[in-house]
């Protein structure tokens, strides 16, 4: 993970929070909307770090409703993720 951190251009700093989202993925030439959660466990002005059950690979794209401002939502592209004990950590770039 280290790798990943030192491409950053903004420093994550620890945020703990549950997270609700949805997972947009193309597979098969099929398109799917996911209902999944997880936990934000790290957060910049560009990205958060995740910890989810969901198996997150590079190039989904998870979209989520802002908890702080009502009808805002949020969309970020699966940068990296990586097995974490029984979870999945991940790196979303927010676009």
């Amino acid at each position: 993970m280290d790798s990943q951190e030192e491409k950053r251009r903004h420093t994550r700093v620890p945020y703990h929070s549950p997270i609700q989202f949805i997972v947009l993925s193309s597979e098969n030439a099929e398109f799917q909307r996911i209902e999944a959660s997880g936990e934000i466990v790290d957060a910049s002005s560009s990205g958060i770090g995740v910890l989810t059950c969901f198996p997150l690979v590079p190039g989904h794209v998870v979209e989520w409703d802002d908890k702080h401002q009502k009808g805002k939502l949020h969309i970020a592209l699966v940068k990296w993720s990586m097995p974490q004990e029984d979870r999945y950590r991940a790196g979303l770039m927010i676009i």
